[in-house]
This record gives C-alpha cells, sequence and structure tokens, in this order.
C-alpha cells in the first residue's frame, strides 16, 4: 500500500499548496463543496424521512459528503488545462457535473432500500436517470465550452466506477438485474482499480488516469443495460435474452479495457527496467 500511500500524500502536498496561493481557486472548490453538501444531506434526509431512519440517512449522508469533497481536495492541484498543464482558478463547469454524480452515487442507493419496493424503484429511477445522463453532459461541455482539464481526464473514469457501481448493486436489490449481471459490472470497474493498487509501487511514475476506448464503450453498455433491463421489468417484459446479449457486450470491452491498461502497465514497468 506504500505506493497509494505515497500518491496520496504528494497530492496532498500540492493540493494544500494550490489552496493556500489560489483564493480563486479555493472560492470555486467551496461552492461546489456545499452544493454537494446540500445534494448529500437532502438526499440522506429524504431517505432516512422514506425509510423511518432519519439519524441513519442523514448521517450516511454527512459521511458520504466528507469522502467525496476530501477526494476532491486531494486532487486539486489536478485542476490545470490539458494538455499544456496551466494551472486553472476554477474547477470548471464540467468538473463540477462530474462531481454532481458522485456526490449522487450513494444516495441512489440509500433510495433503493426503502422498505417500499414500489416507491424505491420510482425514486431510484427518476433520480438514477438524470444523474447518468450527466455522464455525457460533462464531456459535451468540457469539448464545446471548455475547459479540458487534468483533473476533469482523471475524474471522469473515477466517477463512472462510482456511480456504475452502485447502481448495480442498487439494480440487484431492487430486482432489475440478476446477479450474475451485476457481478459483471462491479468486476469491470472493480479489477482495474484493484490493479492500480497493485502495480502501482511498481511504476516508474504516476499512471495517467483517464478513459480508454473499450472504457467508454462498456460504461456506455453498462448504462444501456441497468437502463434497460430495469424499464423492462417495470414493463413486465422478459429480460433474460436482452440481458444475456448486453452482458456479452459487457464481458467483450472489460476484457478489452483490461488488456489495455494491463499492456499500459507492462510498459511502465519496462521503462523502469
Amino acid at each position: 500500500m506504500r505506493g497509494p500511500s505515497r500518491l496520496v500524500a504528494q497530492l496532498t502536498r500540492q493540493a494544500l499548496v494550490r489552496w493556500r496561493e489560489s483564493p480563486a481557486l479555493r472560492h470555486s472548490f467551496l461552492i461546489w463543496a456545499l452544493q454537494g453538501l446540500f445534494l448529500t444531506l437532502g438526499s440522506g434526509l429524504s431517505s432516512g424521512w422514506l425509510g423511518h431512519k432519519v439519524g441513519l440517512g442523514l448521517g450516511l449522508g454527512a459521511a458520504w459528503w466528507v469522502v467525496t469533497t476530501a477526494f476532491l481536495f486531494v486532487a486539486l492541484d489536478l485542476s490545470r488545462t490539458y494538455p499544456d498543464n496551466q494551472p486553472l482558478e476554477r474547477l470548471g463547469m464540467p468538473n463540477g457535473l462530474t462531481l454532481v454524480r458522485a456526490y449522487m452515487a450513494l444516495p441512489i442507493l440509500l433510495f433503493a432500500l426503502l422498505p417500499s419496493q414500489y416507491l424505491a424503484r420510482d425514486l431510484f429511477l427518476s433520480i438514477a436517470a438524470p444523474v447518468a445522463l450527466l455522464d455525457a453532459a460533462d464531456g459535451w461541455v468540457a469539448r464545446t465550452i471548455g475547459p479540458i482539464t487534468v483533473l476533469g481526464r482523471a475524474l471522469d473514469p473515477i466517477m463512472d466506477a462510482t456511480f456504475f457501481s452502485l447502481s448495480a448493486v442498487a439494480c440487484l436489490l431492487l430486482g432489475f438485474v440478476p446477479l450474475w449481471l451485476a457481478l459483471l459490472v462491479l468486476a469491470r470497474f472493480g479489477i482495474p482499480a484493484l490493479g492500480f493498487v497493485v502495480l502501482y509501487p511498481w511504476l516508474p511514475r504516476r499512471p495517467e488516469m483517464v478513459a480508454t476506448r473499450f472504457g467508454k464503450v462498456n460504461t456506455f453498455a453498462s448504462g444501456v443495460c441497468l437502463a434497460g433491463s430495469s424499464l423492462l421489468v417495470l414493463a413486465g417484459a422478459p429480460t433474460l435474452a436482452f440481458d444475456l446479449v448486453l452482458g456479452a457486450v459487457l464481458a467483450a470491452t472489460a476484457v478489452g479495457q483490461i488488456l489495455t491498461l494491463a499492456r499500459r502497465s507492462l510498459i511502465e514497468l519496462r521503462a523502469r527496467t
């Protein structure tokens, strides 16, 4: 674990320097963090009240806000333009939209845990669907309006993993997807994350955390699979054929994603020797 710990320590030191030197960046950070606080506490309070466990809902919402905001702070120095690596004085709208996805990832799971399955399903879909669309919105805003940042390129695949992993668990709990399909989605996002933790100490430099072509296709397929299967279940239609076809696409692109990341890691390891 010394590798990831060293990375976190390095990023934290750099973030503290940017925090002290840039009042505008501090202001931008606080604005998005406060919006995240409103989203997480509001969702935690709502799910807790509906589930008759207000304290638990608020506590989980607050804890998720702390974790997500701390993660953002550690990555603060990555708020730089891409590819020229010039420091920015604000996080920017694209990164803010990505953060909204992160802040809302746990709340959608909390709604899925409500005792009334009918209410849980309705609330989950009404919240998860627009949040999932932000995955396309943040990229479009970055490309058309800007800025494209190092932070955004790093955050996007990480937030995709967080959102879709928790969504897969929620869909499993709500009876929208079978266990094997939920595990497939979790493995697709979990194996690369585990590989990063294991391999990082042996890499000669900090790896570039960006999405691959296979990863983008797989993320899109994950969204279509979870959404499509959910709608079919609600309509009372059979889902097996749909799940098998989308599951095959998920498996194929997941293998491609893992092999691509493994090839990158091998290149880095060979460079070290």
